[in-house]
């Protein structure tokens, strides 16, 4: 009887421990429709100062893919003064990932405003206090925007609650947008989706797996539309969580609250919001207080259009994960793929239809993989398996596309000095 047992046991500690390690990568409402690569398999360039960071996104007047990588500090003092924030404004295509820890925005925030296709990961932004003063801001028309990642505050004890503006900001029409593995603390208002009552576009946003801590509200305050909100971890709010207002309707599914006041109400709008609620745990003291101003949610049925359950956790497993997983540095040591030497890569036809060549060309020796992947960062096959050596030359393999449903896909290629991940659109 004991072996059986002993691999029972054995058993239900390896499904904990996979219940509580962090799954990465994008999902949620970025990874919708055209699907959020940012500067995936385009040029890269790394940067120190604002005036650097400002001139690599200016120059990028093709909107061919670009990855920024930030090592260092970025600081009014080092940026133009004709700028008071970093803006990525009429560009398209761009990632701006710190290196380590070492991506820093100090006293200056990010905007993204007629943009498409960005991702803004692994950076440290605080103290903000000019132009919006908001850490990151993104203001429509703009879409499929990825903040992942992210570590973001200001100052929340001993400032008035107008010295500074949000951490994470969405307003007017900007769309599929994933907020995830972010580290939001210390500040009065961390994050709203609509900035008016009459700002109520369907900004279509999920937030999951971020830690909240410290803050007074805003987690998120959502005008109008949809939103999901999952996995979340909020500890020490002081008055309102998760604020639906104005017909939103938003799923509100396996968070975390820990002494949290109003973890989710429907506070200060003549018309109400709506909530599709479940699985949340609520603890240590979290409690709801109503008032003339602060009601219950009304009831609404989400449908969440996307698929999440692999990296869905219970809310009991929330804490471990988000505090293992949430804020910079969490990326492991190479935090971006880096851009393989010496590779040339394509797959054609793209748009496919029944099948696709990959083409790639390599100067040396060296082991490669090609992965099929949804839009969302989910694999569906292994075109070309880990382990495999290919010779210096021209390669070209072949693969079906026929069982594939029509829509956007990604191909990630892995070689000895890189990676690159690109699009692939099967019709």
């Amino acid at each position: 009887m004991k072996k059986p047992l002993l691999t029972m046991l054995g058993l239900l500690a390896l499904t904990a421990a996979q219940a509580q390690t962090p799954v990465f990568g994008l999902y949620g409402n970025a990874a919708l429709t055209t699907g959020t690569t940012g500067g995936a398999g385009g040029a890269s360039v790394t940067v120190s100062t604002g005036t650097a960071l400002m001139a690599a996104i200016r120059a990028n007047t093709s909107n061919a893919p670009l990855t920024i990588y930030v090592n260092g500090v970025i600081t009014p003092a080092n940026t133009p003064s004709t700028y008071d924030k970093i803006e990525i404004k009429d560009r398209n295509n761009i990632s701006i990932i710190g290196v380590g820890t070492s991506g820093e925005f100090d006293g200056i925030g990010l905007y993204v405003r007629r943009a498409s296709n960005i991702i803004i990961q692994n950076l440290k932004v605080h103290h903000v206090l000019l132009g919006p003063k908001d850490c990151i801001g993104i203001e429509g028309p703009a879409n499929h925007i990825w903040v992942d990642h992210c570590e973001l505050y200001n100052q929340y004890q001993g400032v008035g609650v107008d010295d500074y503006d949000g951490l994470l900001d969405a307003k007017d029409d900007c769309e599929y947008l994933t907020f995830s593995w972010n580290y939001l603390h210390d500040a009065w208002k961390a994050s709203l989706s609509g900035y008016t009552e009459s700002d109520t576009f369907d900004r279509k946003i999920t937030y999951h797996h971020n830690r909240f801590e410290n803050i007074n509200s805003r987690l998120p305050l959502f005008r109008g539309g949809t939103g999901h909100v999952f996995n979340n971890y909020y500890r020490n709010i002081a008055s309102t969580a998760i604020n639906s207002r104005v017909g939103a309707c938003l799923k509100i599914e396996n968070n975390y609250f820990d002494n949290v006041k109003n973890p989710y109400v429907s506070a200060y709008s003549a018309v109400v919001g709506f909530g599709d609620i479940s699985g949340n745990l609520l603890t240590n003291g979290t409690a709801f207080q109503y008032s003339s101003d602060t009601y219950a949610l009304g009831a609404c049925t989400a449908t969440v259009p996307y698929v999440y359950s692999g990296v869905l956790n219970t809310a009991a497993d929330v804490p471990a994960v988000v505090l293992a997983g949430a804020g910079i540095g969490k990326l492991g040591t190479v935090t971006a793929a880096r851009t393989p030497t010496a590779l040339r890569l394509g797959a054609y036809p793209n748009p496919s239809h029944d099948r696709t060549t990959f083409e790639l060309t390599l100067d040396q020796p060296q082991p490669v993989s090609i992965t099929l992947l949804t839009a969302a960062g989910r694999r569906v096959a292994e075109v070309l398996p880990a382990g495999r050596v290919l010779g210096a030359g021209t390669h070209r393999i072949e693969y079906p596309l026929g069982p594939l449903p029509a829509g956007a896909y990604l191909y990630t290629v892995r070689t000895a000095t890189g990676t690159v991940t690109r699009p692939l659109l099967v019709q």
